[in-house]
């Protein structure tokens, strides 16, 4: 995750700035809706969704293997440093998950796409039957 620690600063204080709304804003919005629980965001970068998933209901948690990004997290929302493959959660113990703006980095060579293309949210298990979250 070098590459995303060495762009961190540049990611929070040039890019996001730069945006005129929140980059997902709206696939999140749109995917996850209104709710109550812990919504773990895997790939959580700087954290800026963090507002948007507490507007809809839900208490944020982050989880992100750049120690960079998850320097201007830590401000957001609580954080966990790992890799997504070995979640340091056990099964069940949130009630939604989602990824936004995270996907390519991860299971984007899957070709994983949806209505948003690889950069939506995964799912809310509450509204979709999930085995294990």
């Amino acid at each position: 995750m070098a590459g995303y620690d060495e762009i961190a600063d540049w990611y929070e204080e040039e890019f996001l700035r730069a945006q005129p709304v929140n980059p997902g804003a709206s696939a999140l919005r749109d995917l996850l809706g209104e709710g109550s629980g812990v919504c773990l965001e895997i790939g959580c970068g700087t954290g800026v969704h963090a507002d948007l998933v507490r507007e809809l209901g839900w208490m944020p948690l982050g989880v992100d293997l750049s120690s960079g990004m998850l320097r201007h997290a830590r401000a957001r929302l609580p954080t966990v440093r790992a890799d997504a493959a070995r979640l340091p959660i056990g099964d069940r113990s949130v009630d939604a998950v989602v990824s936004v703006l995270a996907l390519r980095a991860f299971v984007g060579a899957a070709g994983t796409e949806n209505e948003y293309g690889a950069n939506g949210v995964l799912q809310n298990p509450s509204t979709t039957h999930w085995p294990s979250c």
